[in-house]
């Protein structure tokens, strides 16, 4: 079996624990000190660093993907008022999914959909 961890650059680790952890309920699999590592359902692991080298928050995105379209705009009400630019969600035809995009308090895009079969 392989899994996958994801390591983006952070400055402030209890903004992490907070967002990562109490907004999106996403279960903390190692403290290493100067990394947090989250597990995404089973489905690989995302960690945030702050010995990690410097990047633009912006140039990635992080993609969380439910199962429904309802979980996508239940995800959405949840954020409006605890990320930053919130977007609305929005059906993409050519990619065939129902998303939308927002920000983390680092700065870090994040999109949240669902695949439309």
């Amino acid at each position: 079996m392989i899994d996958a961890i994801h390591f983006y650059k952070a400055y402030d680790l209890d903004n992490v624990r907070r967002f990562y952890g109490d907004v999106l309920s996403l279960k903390l699999y190692k403290d290493q000190g100067s990394c947090l590592i989250y597990d995404m359902n089973g489905h690989g692991k995302i960690g945030f660093c702050t010995h990690h080298p410097k990047f633009r928050a912006d140039s990635t995105c992080i993609t969380f993907v439910y199962e429904r379209k309802e979980d996508v705009e239940r995800m959405h009400q949840h954020l409006k008022t605890r990320a930053k630019d919130v977007g609305r969600p929005a059906l993409n035809d050519k990619l065939k999914i129902y998303h939308f995009f927002a920000k983390d308090f680092e700065g870090h895009t994040l999109e949240f959909q669902t695949f439309l079969y």
